[in-house]
């Protein structure tokens, strides 16, 4: 007998951004694992970043049904330009209006913004099982951890399908959640809700050890991990056309807690020690950056080596990844840091450029650069150690040799990751 799953999300093409992507490229692998699929995400959402071009990406086999959602954000930043989030800002002005919101957000919004989706979600969705008794199996990835209520939801009516509870980030140890400013009441009430998806949850799966151990804490059950994964092109990384500049490039947006200061040092420090650095030099940094971020890059004096870039398409951050001399990645100084492992780092893998990542000792992040031998991992305050692995870069850029042969990638290929999930799921 065929299986069959519903996929419930709120990141589907063409929303972009880092949200989509682990679930967009898990859809490729049902059918030939004999499993169907049906995605239901929102239409029209407020998504942060829209990128057209993902669409052409959604594996043909599966159905992809929609329902239209109230998000009120989207009218606040229709009218104000803010978007409600936290810890992201081109200058350094934070209104007491826009303190307000977040307030609001953190304790009237629980678990998020997205809870008005909820109720009506669950109608469609209780109605559309109904009709379609071939589902086996109901999965709800967060965040928004709301797409787990709905799942919840859906489990209490229909208890013989299997529901599976993903979870992309933590849910109470997610990195921004003290940004929020929530009172003891929604604090409870977030606590409460949580440990009601991870105990009715058929299967919980999380993106890495750390943030799985958090989980099975707070849960007191077993959860299984799934990394993102990526589907690794096959091209000779010897051919490509490389900046002709020493190019450390960043992707992705880059938050406060994500500013490396060590990093920025240490480049401060080896533009006097190597003087023909500063004919190379350049910092790429594409996506949204924080102003505390070009400040400290200012205050280093490398503003002269810095671009930067608000926006790209998936398909162009491709291209430049594989062209940068370095790719650049940062985890966020946060109380759960060491379980990091942002999908990032796998498209990082496929673009065959050596990595310079930044983020806690002994942290997943650590693990798996080491592992894969993808690149160098600096500790956030050893300037010293980043000043080391700059140098020798630079050095094999100097002599056109600067190149990575990673290891052990094909335990990440999202093939092999899709089979692993789809088998914890027949064995529910």
């Amino acid at each position: 007998m065929k299986n069959k799953a519903l996929l419930i999300t709120y990141y589907w093409p063409p929303a972009g951004g880092p949200g989509v992507h682990r679930w967009l490229r898990f859809s490729n692998y049902f059918k030939e694992n004999n499993w169907d699929l049906v995605v239901y995400c929102p239409k029209d959402a407020a998504w942060p970043i829209i990128d057209q071009e993902l669409i052409h990406e959604i594996p043909q086999n599966i159905e992809v049904i929609h329902q239209p959602i109230f998000e009120p954000q989207k009218y606040i930043q229709k009218k104000t330009g803010f978007t409600g989030g936290a810890g992201l800002g081109t200058t350094k002005n934070k209104s007491f209006f826009k303190q307000f919101i977040i307030w609001i957000r953190g304790n009237l919004f629980i678990p998020d913004a997205r809870r008005f989706w909820i109720k009506p979600s669950a109608r469609f969705l209780t109605k559309y099982l109904t009709e379609h008794p071939e589902i086996t199996h109901i999965i709800s990835t967060g965040p928004p951890h709301s797409m787990h209520l709905i799942g919840k939801k859906l489990k209490q009516q229909f208890p013989y399908i299997k529901w599976v509870a993903d979870f992309r980030d933590p849910w109470t140890e997610i990195d921004f959640y003290s940004e929020l400013n929530i009172g003891k009441w929604a604090d409870k009430q977030q606590k409460k809700l949580e440990k009601t998806v991870l105990t009715n949850a058929d299967l919980v799966l999380a993106i890495g050890d750390d943030c799985a151990k958090g989980l099975e804490r707070i849960g007191g059950r077993k959860v299984e991990i799934i990394t993102n994964g990526y589907q690794f092109p096959d091209f000779d990384p010897y051919k490509e056309q490389l900046d002709t500049k020493f190019t450390i490039s960043h992707f992705g947006s880059m938050a406060p807690s994500r500013n490396p200061t060590e990093l920025w040092e240490a480049l401060r420090q080896l533009l006097d020690e190597l003087p023909e650095l500063k004919n190379y030099l350049q910092i790429q940094l594409f996506g949204s950056v924080d102003f505390s971020i070009i400040e400290s890059i200012n205050l280093a004096g490398l503003s002269d080596f810095f671009t930067g870039v608000q926006q790209l398409s998936h398909a162009e951050s491709i291209q430049h990844q594989r062209k940068s001399q370095v790719l650049l990645l940062v985890a966020n100084k946060a109380v759960n840091s060491k379980g990091i492992l942002t999908g990032k780092f796998f498209e990082y893998l496929g673009a065959k450029r050596p990595m310079l990542v930044i983020g806690e000792l002994e942290s997943d992040l650590e693990k798996i650069v080491t592992v894969t031998q993808s690149g160098y991992f600096v500790d956030y305050t050893n300037v010293e150690k980043a000043k080391i692995s700059i140098k020798e870069c630079f050095s094999k850029f100097s002599l056109q040799q600067l190149y990575v042969n990673s290891k052990n990638t094909e335990q990440f290929h999202s093939s092999t990751l899709t089979k692993k999930m789809l088998q914890l799921f027949e064995g529910l």
